[in-house]
């Protein structure tokens, strides 16, 4: 697969562990961690320009903002992990300050005690009545035993990060202020009309529409996992005013975020078995 542009997938889930037997994406990024384990044939992965061919036993890790894309011929037994870290509660330092060596590894470079957590995420991954925190548990689990097992680089800053990377980290950095076009131009010195061509070109977007699913993307994580009131979580996710959170939302989901966040929660509930 032959991809010069990249787009950004802005993924309203915070976790999500799947089969997947047909891997193909084209090349894309994301402000999650993914984690791709093949069980059995094999896929064509490229992560930072760099192809990689993984077979049965094999991993990679793609750290957040990594340029990457899948390709395969024929079934492919992956398990496939995407985490947005940033809600996870642990490696933000890890993260922020280091990088491995090589996105691919085998199973058996990490401990016994990895690869066997490994084979139950895997497991977990069949299951759709495993509970969402025990899922969460195994990975940090397996995230530990990466961290300790597997050599890491110190972690290079913007070195090799493209306009359009620059751009996205930068937003969502600031995501929770109030931006404009302009300021963020301006940040980057860069043109508001070639920022705009990033977005159009690049990234098959709109500044506003990027902004806005963001925003929303955090408004559901918060409406998922705190108490805050629909008003709170409007201006801490950097809308100015309650009128426009909720046309935003429902012009998104089809349903108010109160309606959103009480259908979650029994889904949750149901999903633990209460």
């Amino acid at each position: 697969m032959v991809h010069n542009r990249p787009f950004y997938e802005s993924r309203e889930m915070f976790y999500d562990c799947h089969i997947w037997k047909h891997p193909n994406y084209p090349i894309h990024l994301h402000k999650h961690l993914e984690f791709a384990y093949v069980a059995g044939g094999e896929l064509s992965m490229t992560v930072g320009g760099v192809e990689y061919i993984v077979r049965e036993g094999e991993c990679m890790l793609v750290f957040p903002y990594q340029i990457h894309e899948f390709s395969s011929k024929g079934d492919v037994d992956l398990t496939l992990v995407i985490a947005d870290m940033e809600y996870m509660g642990e490696f933000q330092e890890e993260l922020a300050a280091y990088e491995l060596k090589s996105p691919f590894f085998h199973k058996e470079e990490l401990s016994s005690y990895g690869q066997k957590i490994l084979e139950l995420i895997r497991e977990s991954a069949y299951d759709t009545n495993v509970p969402y925190q025990l899922d969460k548990g195994l990975f940090m689990v397996l995230l530990t035993d990466v961290f300790h097992n597997l050599p890491l680089l110190p972690r290079q800053k913007n070195v090799d990060l493209s306009m359009a990377q620059k751009l996205l980290q930068y937003i969502n950095e600031n995501i929770m202020q109030e931006i404009s076009a302009t300021e963020v131009a301006r940040a980057l010195g860069i043109s508001p009309f070639y920022l705009s061509h990033i977005f159009s070109e690049e990234l098959k977007t709109s500044f506003p529409t990027y902004v806005s699913q963001q925003r929303l993307s955090y408004a559901c994580d918060m409406l998922r996992s705190t108490t805050k009131s629909v008003t709170e979580i409007a201006y801490d996710t950097g809308f100015g005013n309650i009128r426009s959170f909720h046309r935003c939302f429902k012009k998104q989901f089809g349903c108010t975020p109160t309606e959103w966040r009480n259908e979650n929660r029994r889904e949750e509930i149901e999903r633990a078995g209460y």
